[in-house]
């Protein structure tokens, strides 16, 4: 998994992307909200007031697991969440590449956290850079869900067009084409509790797909 994290470093503004991440992915919304069907004067069950309570069934394969989540976290929004884990994407793939080791720990996992920042250290001691560019996240959608003793997970299956390359202390390329651009498929998977005060989404794992 390091191998792989190591070709998508990419260099961009961390401050922008930290605040998108937590407006975005962190944040709690509020209850989601359907409009009141044309038949509300005659059915007691979808009166105005009760309307504001209902929110449409999600879809897709996922479905089961986000209708779970949302039970156990009334502001959950799966679009809200989808726009911030694009912004996680970027933001930890820049970090990781900067080695900034403040700015990835409390996005990751623990275990995850102690790959990364291991990696970062062997490139330090070998003098190695790496210079990564994400041309553009083609798509990012949510292909697995679940809740389960008060534990959120989210799977997103990620594809990016990148151009990575790795240089020693000398400045010479030794791994990568800065030149070409490469299609990259991915799975990036998210927790949080949903029976902790804390909003935030950390990532869990990180799979070619």
């Amino acid at each position: 998994m390091i191998e792989l994290l190591s070709t998508l470093i990419f260099g961009a503004i961390a401050v922008f992307f930290a605040i998108r991440l937590y407006s975005v992915l962190g944040r709690r919304e509020g209850h989601m909200e359907a409009p009141a069907p044309r038949d509300v004067e005659t059915r007691k069950d979808l009166a105005p007031e009760n309307a504001a309570h209902l929110r449409p069934a999600f879809e897709g394969p996922a479905a089961a697991g986000l209708e779970a989540i949302a039970a156990a976290d009334t502001g959950f929004d799966p679009a809200r969440f989808l726009e911030g884990a694009r912004a996680a994407y970027e933001m930890i793939v820049e970090a990781f590449a900067r080695g900034d080791r403040e700015t990835l720990k409390p996005l990751l996992a623990p275990t995850v956290y102690e790959r990364y920042e291991a990696a970062i250290a062997r490139r330090e001691t070998r003098g190695e850079t790496v210079r990564t560019e994400i041309e553009r996240i083609r798509s990012a959608e949510i292909t697995e869900a679940d809740h389960a003793d008060h534990v959120a997970t989210i799977k997103v299956h990620f594809d990016a067009e990148i151009a990575t390359e790795t240089l020693d202390a000398n400045g010479k390329s030794v791994a990568g084409d800065f030149n070409r651009l490469s299609t990259v498929h991915e799975d990036w998977v998210f927790q949080r509790r949903t029976d902790d005060s804390n909003p935030n989404w950390v990532l869990t794992r990180v799979a070619s797909a």
